[in-house]
This record gives structure tokens, C-alpha cells and sequence, in this order.
């Protein structure tokens, strides 16, 4: 991870309104290098900013609370992220031979406990279920930090 990297998106989510601090924008690259994407340009540096942005938002809007509490950082990361590689898987611009895709569950029951992991499904399918659940993560805690409306 560069530094520069870090300082151009966090310049950019101030010129978005956002007030996340820096060790957030650096969980982002982190989380993002540690899946397998590490292709850093300026546009997607940006384009980083805007899905973060865009994440932080929809949290703000659900939970009506005017920043996002560091407990819901996790959270918040990988919905960013999620949002940033479906924006790229949809424009054609995310080379998934780069992202490990080697543990992605297909399905997960709790009673007795049920693991799947479907070796037999194509890498697009098994990156969708990936980004799926990337951009739902933390639902459940949601309502934990939600708030009636003032």
C-alpha cells in the first residue's frame, strides 16, 4: 500500500462530504490488496472514495445518526469494497483471475451446522455470492446503532 494512495482518497472523500478518518481509508486498501485487488490508479482511487462514500451514506440515511460509529468500521469496509468490485465487475473492468476466490461459501446453515463451498461453480458465480455478500455485511447490526428520526 502507498501512501499516496491513502492521501488521494482521503482527499476525495472530503471533496464528497465524508468525514471518515484515514485508518479507515487505509482498512479499505487493505481489505480490498488482501482479496486480491491491487490494480491502483487515480480513477480508482476515486472510484474507491465514491463507493465508500456511497456505503457511508446508505449507514447514515438507515440509521439516522450523523457519523458512522468505529464499531460499524468492519462493516462499513466491506460494503465499500463491495460496491467498489461490483462497479468494476459490471463495466468489464475487473480481471477476476486476480481475486482469490478459493473459500467463497455458496451456503451457511446455522443448526447443525452446515458449510458449503461449491468447487464445481464457474469463478463469475462464485465472485457474485463474494460481492453479494460483501454489500449486505452487518445488516444485523444495523438496527443496533439505529436511531428515531429527531
Amino acid at each position: 500500500m502507498e501512501e499516496g494512495n491513502l492521501e488521494g482518497i482521503r482527499a476525495s472523500l472530503e471533496g464528497l462530504g465524508s468525514s471518515l478518518p484515514e485508518v479507515f481509508c487505509r482498512m479499505a486498501i487493505m481489505r480490498l490488496e488482501a482479496i486480491g485487488y491491487t490494480e491502483w490508479d487515480e480513477g480508482g482511487l476515486w472510484n474507491l472514495a465514491f463507493s465508500i462514500r456511497k456505503a457511508e451514506q446508505e449507514v447514515l440515511d438507515y440509521c439516522h445518526i450523523d457519523a458512522v460509529p468505529k464499531g460499524l468500521y468492519p462493516m462499513l469496509c466491506d460494503r465499500s469494497c463491495g460496491h467498489f468490485l461490483y462497479g468494476l465487475k459490471q463495466s468489464g473492468r475487473l480481471e477476476i483471475e486476480g481475486i482469490d476466490l478459493s473459500g467463497i461459501l455458496t451456503s451457511l446453515s446455522e443448526g447443525d451446522v452446515k458449510v458449503d463451498f461449491d468447487k464445481g461453480a464457474s469463478d463469475e458465480a462464485r465472485l457474485d455470492t463474494l460481492l453479494g455478500a460483501m454489500m449486505q455485511s452487518g445488516k444485523e447490526q444495523l438496527p443496533c446503532y439505529r436511531r428515531l428520526r429527531s
